[in-house]
């Protein structure tokens, strides 16, 4: 017992100092880039990230999840050992990753060549984060965090010189991305965790699994990332994208930070998810914990959001700090979303997340469409808060109804069982 709690506090502490270290790294970068570019360029950039992530979801398939979920405790109706998966995988992304780059372009779209480089940089994304999935679903949190402290440092300081020593721009952000992510794969780690590829592609079955990950990521992706893209056409302000941008980025910050605590939760959850009553205490004890940090970083955050926007952006990006304090509102649902999905993932009902995640992303572009032209970068706020909420109602509805029909049917065992005694 004393062996094991050591090394779960080693799993944590070392993925909590890894977080930490990307979280303060990636912010730093964001802070230098929010100033070299001024807030119309960084909006450019924050556009053309949120488009290309939008892409990265077909080129990740749903497999980083899968893979994940898969090497904790295998499925008996995926049939396929993790290798399988793994060279599948490399098939899959090459073959979107071209036709992606084939359909920018032939398109009239704007910020041709920054588009082709942000589909190469989610392409190379697509395979650290695979190395992740491998590492962590075999329990090698401590390795995974190395993994990622490697990445974060390659991924800035390449950025950092071209960013400084030339004029600045948001293609250029991207290329440093790409050549940092190559170097990455030139270290030890990424030499034994990758083996060769093999551009084999994955079995027909296991696309039933896939399209509801594809469909989850999707979704999420519209209803939590939409808000920049609607901004930039709804109204005429491009400084404003900047702004609503710049407070965006604290709130994923806090949401980085939270990571590592929920992919250890989603693991002890699924290594026990045919054993209902374990299951269901260690799911009930990590929620609790979860609505309880939710609050205390809410209260703490629009506390202290105008200090942290000057703090961290410079007067420059003053407005921000009006936006802020909404924005975080969205933690008191984010957070108990965060252990609801994972929980579901781990008893295999991503089907149902699929579905409830769709809806989501309806109602949030459906909202953004009507509060923007009237509240701008508040009413996108308002609406990612309301959008959490909805989410946070639709899982819940579905583990009250798990909750119920796992009871009635133990309810149904235990007098069969005493009838057979008696």
């Amino acid at each position: 017992m004393h062996h094991s709690r050591l090394a779960l506090i080693r799993s944590i502490g070392s993925q909590w100092a890894s977080v930490t270290y990307g979280a303060v790294v990636m912010f730093f970068l964001f802070f230098f880039l929010a100033r070299r570019l001024g807030p119309s360029s960084l909006a450019i950039l924050l556009y053309i990230q949120t488009i290309a992530s939008l892409f990265a979801i077909l080129q990740d398939g749903g497999f980083q999840v899968l893979l994940f979920r898969e090497k904790v405790a295998p499925s008996s109706k995926i049939g396929l050992t993790v290798d399988a998966l793994v060279s599948g995988y490399f098939g899959y992304v090459s073959l979107v990753t071209l036709l992606g780059l084939a359909a920018v372009l032939i398109s009239p779209a704007a910020f041709k060549t920054g588009f082709l480089l942000a589909f190469c940089y989610f392409a190379l994304r697509c395979l650290t984060n695979l190395v992740s999935s491998l590492l962590k679903g075999q329990g090698s949190f401590e390795r995974e965090a190395l993994w990622r402290f490697q990445l974060n440092t390659l991924l800035v300081l390449p950025v950092l010189f071209l960013v400084e020593f030339s004029t600045p721009t948001p293609e250029k952000v991207f290329l440093g991305f790409i050549i940092g992510q190559l170097l990455l794969f030139a270290t030890k780690n990424g030499r034994e965790v990758l083996s060769r590829p093999k551009l084999t592609f994955p079995p027909w079955r296991l696309w039933k699994t896939c399209l509801s990950f594809i469909v989850i990521s999707g979704a999420t992706m519209i209803y939590f990332k939409s808000s920049i893209v609607l901004l930039k056409h709804l109204q005429p302000d491009l400084a404003l994208v900047g702004y609503y941008g710049a407070a965006f980025q604290i709130l994923e910050g806090v949401l980085i930070l939270a990571t590592p605590v929920v992919h250890l939760a989603f693991r002890h959850m699924r290594l026990s998810w045919l054993d209902w009553e374990t299951f269901n205490d260690r799911f009930g004890r990590i929620l609790i914990g979860a609505v309880v940090a939710a609050f205390l970083i809410t209260a703490a955050g629009i506390l202290f959001a105008p200090k942290v926007i000057l703090l961290a952006y410079g007067k420059a990006y003053g407005p921000a700090a009006d936006i802020l304090p909404l924005l975080l509102l969205a933690l008191i649902f984010l957070l108990p979303n965060f252990i609801l999905t994972q929980g579901m993932i781990a008893l295999n009902g991503e089907r149902y997340y699929a579905l409830a995640a769709s809806l989501c992303a309806i109602f949030n572009v459906g909202l953004n469409l009507f509060l923007i032209p009237r509240y701008l970068a508040k009413g996108a706020a308002i609406s990612t808060v309301a959008t959490e909420a909805i989410l946070t109602l639709l899982l819940g509805g579905w583990f009250i109804r798990w909750h119920r029909t796992r009871t009635t049917a133990q309810d149904i065992f235990r007098k069969s069982e005493e009838e057979k005694n008696g």
